[in-house]
């Protein structure tokens, strides 16, 4: 086997170990995806999940981009179905807070919460959050396009993310969409006065 053959085979490996703990922290979260239950969902030797990942910080933190590549496709295909995100700011946030809803979104919420009395997780996660940022700050300016030129376009898009991050872990405790609803609603009226000024 030469080192091409190899290399792509290594690759191969780890995809197959990433895609398992990605399945399992969106179907059964972060308590029981344990290196073990990846190793069986893979179907991969100890010794190789070991290889690839010689921590379950670093196996963990390996789903991040997955998890951003999965929300991303996400909230592009919910404007399919939707009024044009361009000029409807209301849908445009609805959109993205949706996909903040979905387990996909949570599960990378709850990788961020465990970090907190992890430093090794939270490493690793800062750093594949860091990579990861460039992407979803794409999405969310196609989102908010309407509105990139106007002088306060990043900090209102900023402060819209960490809203909707708010809502969607407020959310896991209410179960009231009308509530979640109403909040986007009065945020956009928020941000509206701000682009006025």
């Amino acid at each position: 086997m030469n080192n091409s053959t190899r290399d792509r085979a290594s690759r191969a490996l780890r995809d197959r170990i990433t895609d398992a703990a990605v399945e399992l922290l969106i179907n059964e979260g972060v308590a029981k995806t344990t290196t073990v239950a990846v190793q069986k969902r893979a179907g991969v030797s100890r010794g190789a999940l070991l290889h690839h990942f010689p921590s379950r910080a670093q196996l963990l933190a390996s789903t991040i981009e997955r998890l951003v590549r999965l929300n991303e496709q996400q909230i592009t295909s919910s404007f399919l179905n939707g009024a044009d995100p361009a000029k409807d700011l209301e849908q445009a946030l609805i959109a993205l807070s949706d996909t903040m809803a979905e387990p996909s979104y949570l599960a990378e919420m709850e990788l961020w919460t465990i970090s907190r009395n992890d430093a090794e997780l939270r490493d690793a996660l800062y750093q594949a959050e860091k990579a990861a940022r460039f992407d979803f700050d794409r999405v969310v300016g196609e989102v908010l396009q309407y509105w990139k030129t106007h002088k306060n376009y990043q900090l209102m898009a900023d402060l819209s993310v960490e809203f909707l991050r708010g809502v969607a872990f407020s959310d896991l405790l209410r179960k009231r969409p009308e509530y979640r609803l109403r909040m986007i609603s009065l945020w956009v009226d928020v941000i509206k006065k701000s682009l006025e000024t």
